[in-house]
């Protein structure tokens, strides 16, 4: 029987028992349809069956014994070379699937009996029949992966990503244009060598990652960071993928690396914004909470101590309003860097808002942290150089210690702020070690605090005047306005009982517009038969005296309101004179701008440093001499002798003297006879509401 009858004739037997000996040689096509199998070796065994039965002279047979033939290509080899790549079969199954086909027809079809002369000639045709098609596979196979290599490589040197392929030891065995320059090593002389030996900032993680790759079988993804030779530090997404043999075993590794160095820069950003402090750069509330749990966990599995203080500046509000916002920023700026000069590096500081700031000093006692923030508060007694103004502050701190008086977070901020707030109350700049008492303490200073800002919303505040005399005609000249609250359980309370409170607060603006508010309607109600106001002096609160604000809310006022601006006197005392004088704000001028004419007073002149020299720049009108020297006025002794000399001084320089607190006739005897200008004190009125005044008016 003719070869090519018995392949048609046995066909179906022969694919049947070739697709069990291919899925033995290739057991990735087990889930391939067994048709789908069958039918390509039967596009074979077809190209087969043409090329037998296809005439050929001795010549032509000859030529093609020598692989000089001419023969045709078959459409099934070379889809059966590329098919099997993209299956993922080696080269070498895709021979050994073609050689199984030969073994099974030839075992077949010659059977026991031997072969006659013309069964051999067949014989002979079909092995180079299946020859042709093994060169046609193998081609085809080799062209196709040569020209995914291409591709490959044309793709690794467009990408604008590092991009490289290790053996299994981690040599570079290909590499594009940006490793190359990522490595600033050109891409022939890395070529074989580790990133340990190419001295990668990230050689030691990128090796161990390789390793990993190769010893589980399994795809890497890490993040890794590294800096360039120029000193620029980048951020790589790496994903390592194994490359397998034809025996399953990784004998590559590929990596590609993605850049996210800007990815990282905004994850940064936003966990610095929501970590620190966007104008001072110290942590803030939230990093800070973390950080005190953190302190906690390690004082206790230590068995140590740390420290928590609160501080609050003092006169940071009068600065603010003195040199504007802008400058006020720049000056908490000063003092967080002055604080953190003056801390341990491992120590922490945490601004929690406004011109509050909180510290954590770790392995410390009560002793040490009382020294460290006496130390602090020196520090911050230094004159700050902003906008070429130099700004006094200071700080009041309340200090609690880790575990004598609390062991959890909000006992311990708890105990530092009622401490702060004990130092505030007792005049600022001072630090007070917290105790138990202040619980207690802290409660009242809350519920006043409180019933103050009811007491503007329900009308209980009211402002009271004290006459001023005409110490030459003995009449009422003026007189000064002195608030009070009419507390509905305590009864009326003097600004000492209260004022402290409002100026740890934001109400003293408010306090401060309505007794302006008050007095202006009084002067206005008093006014003279000619129409001019009635004279009235303002004791401003000493936290907002002379702000910007303050100034403007002044300016508006008076300008709206029919009223002289000169028969309204502000009342200042000697150090804020200082301040407002080292702040580089002149309220005189700022008045002189808008058309209005200023009158300012210095209260309690004579005990406290002054300037002369700030008197005339801020065009003072008048000084009121403290109480305590005229208390001993009249009685021949020193204090008659410094009195004399103030007045003297001040008409020297066109400046009206008040002497306050008098309160006996031999003191108003002794003022008349030294040429002072007025007086104010209980010997003339105690201070009285606005309907009791207007009374003793007529």
């Amino acid at each position: 029987m003719k070869l090519v009858c018995f392949i048609q004739t046995e066909m179906e037997q022969l694919l049947e028992d070739w697709a069990d000996a291919a899925l033995e040689i290739a057991p990735e096509l087990r889930d391939e349809n067994i048709r789908v199998l069958e039918d390509h070796a039967r596009a074979m065994l077809e190209f087969i069956i043409e090329d037998l039965s296809t005439s050929q002279s001795h010549r032509e047979s000859a030529r093609k014994a020598l692989g000089k033939g001419k023969d045709p290509i078959s459409v099934a080899a070379e889809n059966h070379g590329t098919g099997r790549l993209k299956q993922g079969l080696s080269i070498l199954q895709v021979i050994q699937e073609l050689r199984a086909l030969r073994a099974r027809v030839i075992e077949v079809w010659v059977g026991p009996g031997g072969l006659t002369a013309q069964e051999l000639d067949e014989l002979v045709r079909f092995n180079e029949a299946v020859d042709q098609l093994i060169a046609n596979s193998v081609s085809s196979y080799s062209n196709q992966k040569k020209h995914e290599s291409r591709l490959f490589e044309a793709m690794l040197r467009v990408t604008p990503d590092p991009s490289a392929i290790f053996d299994a030891e981690g040599k570079l065995l290909i590499l594009n244009a940006p490793m190359a320059e990522l490595i600033s090593t050109p891409a022939r002389d890395a070529i074989g060598k580790t990133p340990l030996e190419l001295g990668l900032g990230f050689a030691t993680e990128v090796q161990d990652a390789i390793v990993q790759t190769v010893m589980t079988g399994q795809c890497q993804r890490s993040e890794f960071r590294c800096t360039s030779p120029s000193g620029r530090e980048f951020y790589f997404d790496c994903q390592l993928v194994p490359v397998f043999n034809d025996q399953n075993e990784v004998e590559a590794v590929a990596k590609t690396s993605r850049d996210i160095t800007d990815r990282k820069k905004v994850e940064r950003q936003v966990w610095r914004n929501a970590n620190f402090d966007s104008l001072t750069g110290v942590p803030n509330r939230r990093l800070f909470l973390d950080r005190l749990e953190q302190n906690l966990l390690e004082a206790k599995r230590k068995n140590s101590s740390f420290a928590l203080l609160f501080l609050d500046l003092d006169r940071f509000k009068e600065a603010n309003d003195q040199l504007g916002h802008k400058a006020g920023d720049r000056l908490l700026e000063k003092v967080a860097n002055r604080i953190s000069a003056n801390v341990r590096a491992m120590d922490t500081v945490a601004r929690l808002g406004g011109d509050e700031f909180i510290l954590i000093l770790k392995d410390t006692n009560r002793d040490g942290a009382r020294e460290a923030a006496k130390a602090l508060l020196a520090s911050l007694e230094e004159p700050f150089d902003v906008n070429s103004h130099r700004v006094s502050i200071s700080g009041s701190i309340g200090l609690t210690l880790f575990p004598d008086d609390g062991t959890d977070a909000d006992q311990l901020m708890h105990n530092a702020d009622q401490a702060m707030y004990i130092a505030k109350d007792r005049g600022g700049h001072r630090v007070k070690l917290y105790r138990p008492w202040m619980t207690q303490r802290e409660s009242d200073h809350m519920r006043l605090n409180r019933e103050l800002d009811e007491a503007l919303n329900d009308d209980q505040l009211e402002v009271y005047y004290q006459p001023i005399i005409d110490i030459r005609s003995g009449a009422i000249a003026k007189a000064e306005a002195l608030l009070r609250w009419n507390h509905p359980e305590k009864g009326l309370l003097t600004p000492a009982a209260f004022l402290t409170i409002a100026e740890q607060g934001t109400i003293t603006d408010r306090i401060n517009a309505f007794v302006l508010e008050q007095a202006v309607a009084s002067s206005l109600q008093w006014r003279a038969q000619g129409g001019e106001g009635f004279p009235i002096n303002i004791n401003e609160s000493p936290s907002s005296f002379f702000t910007r604000s303050l100034v403007d809310q002044w300016q508006t006022r008076l300008t709206q309101s029919d009223l002289d601006e000169s028969r309204i006197t502000m009342e200042l005392s000697p150090v804020s004179l200082s301040n407002i004088r080292g702040s580089g704000f002149n309220p005189a001028s700022s008045f002189g701008l808008a058309g209005l004419r200023l009158r300012l007073a210095i209260d309690d002149f004579g005990i406290e440093p002054f300037s002369l020299l700030a008197l005339q720049e801020l065009q003072v009108d008048s000084i009121k001499v403290d109480r305590d020297l005229v208390k001993s006025a009249g009685q021949g002794g020193s204090a008659d002798r410094i009195l004399k000399a103030i007045i003297a001084m001040a008409h020297a320089i066109d400046i009206e003297v008040v002497a306050a607190g008098v309160e006996q006739e031999q003191q108003l005897d002794f003022l008349s006879h030294a040429g002072c200008d007025y007086a104010q004190g209980f010997l003339f009125s105690k201070p009285l509401c606005r309907n009791d005044f207007g009374q003793l008016m007529m």
